[in-house]
């Protein structure tokens, strides 16, 4: 269930909306309510937000490029899985931050394209951010996780146990069979 709020918190809300400090998923947090909510609740009663300006964020640095592969060093698949598993992860990050901003994307499109006399530019820009675009990310994504987990997956429970029994084999075969002793 919802939960409700009294009218005090939604004018600090509000205050914290219009202020454009914080992102709306960390007032959202702050009050435990859905962003969805205050979105709306934004949109129905005409709040303005103020515009975050460049100058006051740091500027995102992007990691090092990796360090070229020796081709006589053998490929170990699991660091192999561990990169391509957090990639998946930022890429779901990304994802995640288009589908909770899609309404002001959309409206950023509709803005930088107002002045086009062809539709084409604007319809390809609302398709890359459309449902149909984004949950077909989300399955690639998936696939290329469960692909990677596959990969780096330890072998499977028959090759186990196989691997297991000649292990124990191997202990009884220096012993051989019984031999007689005869004892004075």
């Amino acid at each position: 269930m919802a939960k409700r709020l009294d009218i005090d918190a939604w004018q600090r809300i509000e205050l914290e909306y219009c202020a454009g400090e914080d992102s709306i998923r960390e007032i959202a947090d702050r009050y435990e309510i859905s962003d969805t909510a205050i979105r709306k609740r934004a949109k129905a009663d005409g709040w303005v937000r103020k515009v975050r300006t460049p100058e006051k964020c740091e500027p995102v640095r992007s990691p090092p490029p990796p360090a070229p592969i020796d081709p006589e060093k053998p490929v170990d698949i699991a660091t192999i899985a561990d990169g391509g598993r957090g990639l998946v992860h930022r890429m779901l990050d990304e994802l995640d931050v288009i589908t909770s901003r899609r309404g002001e994307l959309e409206d950023m499109i509709i803005e930088a394209t107002d002045g086009d006399d062809e539709e084409a530019r604007r319809d390809s820009m609302m398709r890359a951010v459309s449902l149909p675009s984004r949950a077909n990310t989300m399955k690639t994504l998936a696939l290329a996780l469960k692909t990677l987990n596959e990969a780096s997956a330890p072998q499977g429970k028959k090759a186990a146990q196989q691997e297991r029994a000649n292990e124990i084999a191997n202990r009884f075969r220096g012993v051989g069979p019984p031999q007689l002793k005869a004892v004075k």
